[in-house]
């Protein structure tokens, strides 16, 4: 899984843009907020920071090139918080997708979850498949509820769909079942390695279709940011004084993190969604591009994916035939 996540993540993602800026100003200014809170205006913050403000106050008396240095300090720290986010997004996003270790309190956690998430992929089934409809409800009332139940069919046809077939393994979080499934529906159905073709695949997109899925990707590392930035948040609890301001603004970040995940899971899907569609449109360049073979049929397919992510992981045994496409 974790080579999955970097395969489909790290070549498109490293991009800073507004949507990963917002969630880490955020942060530093709800961290602003909270030491105005406590030690009051700018005024009287050096008087009431003590001895960990008293650099800064001092750095800050010192006229015109001092209120400059201290702007390039607070800049410089502004850029480090987000590199370092920057970085621990790809590792943070490989344990929502279930990297746990194997401990024994993280392997009972995740065969909890795995089956939970066993339970509800059986639930979505039967409910996007349901198709009766209540005896008491007669004439127009019946018909209602077909309407209602249509939307209810279709959520949970949606979300049934990204979880992995019965057939494939299950992982302990939704993250993780939807990256498990896009990559297992595809080797199926097109005996494609996605970890293998991935980078190949990405570099023979043309521009228009690469951009798209950069954009998704990206989407998806800037949800995994701001969900760390969330469950950083409580942090500035420790310089809140009084039992009602702690307790609002831990629930403040409660919520935070439960949005965060929600908006996580949903650029997670249609990510997945997306990388699912690219790969039924444009599989075939991969073939040209490596100068491949490409399928005679549907059915010589699977057969002819599996050689070529054999080809392209140096593990084929076997003698093929490479046709280089022409020169443009």
């Amino acid at each position: 899984m974790g080579d999955l996540v970097k395969g489909m993540v790290e070549p498109l993602a490293k991009r800073w843009t507004a949507t990963m800026g917002g969630p880490l100003l955020l942060f530093w200014m709800a961290g602003a907020l909270t030491v105005l809170h406590r030690f009051g205006p700018p005024s009287e913050l050096c008087g009431r920071a003590g001895a960990l403000g008293r650099p800064v106050c001092r750095i800050a008396g010192q006229g015109a090139w001092g209120t400059a240095l201290l702007a390039a300090a607070l800049t410089a720290g502004l850029v480090l918080s987000a590199v370092a986010l920057s970085a621990v997004a790809s590792p943070a996003l490989e344990v929502l997708a279930g990297r746990w270790g194997t401990s024994a309190p993280a392997v009972a956690l995740a065969h909890r979850r795995t089956a939970r998430h066993a339970s509800r992929r059986e639930r979505l089934g039967r409910r996007a498949a349901d198709r009766s409809g209540p005896g008491a409800h007669q004439g127009d009332r019946l018909i209602a509820w077909r309407a209602q139940n249509a939307w209810r069919r279709t959520g949970a046809g949606r979300a049934w769909s990204h979880y992995p077939r019965r057939r494939d393994e299950l992982r302990p979080t939704a993250v993780g079942n939807a990256l498990h499934g896009v990559a297992a529906g595809i080797e199926r159905n097109y005996g494609l390695s996605l970890p293998v073709c991935w980078g190949p695949f990405v570099e023979c997109l043309e521009a228009t279709a690469r951009e798209r899925l950069t954009a998704s990707a990206t989407r998806v590392l800037g949800r995994t940011q701001a969900l760390v930035c969330a469950v950083l948040a409580p942090v500035w609890t420790l310089l809140l004084e009084g039992v009602a301001a702690r307790v609002v603004w831990l629930v403040v970040c409660a919520l935070w993190v439960w949005g965060a995940h929600r908006a996580l899971r949903s650029g997670t899907e249609q990510y997945c969604e997306h990388v699912r569609d690219v790969f039924a449109v444009h599989r075939i360049r991969l073939y040209r591009a490596a100068g491949f073979p490409a399928p005679v049929s549907t059915e010589a397919e699977v057969a002819s994916g599996n050689a070529l992510s054999e080809a392209l992981a140096m593990e084929l045994t076997r003698d093929t035939l490479f046709a280089w496409p022409d020169a443009p």
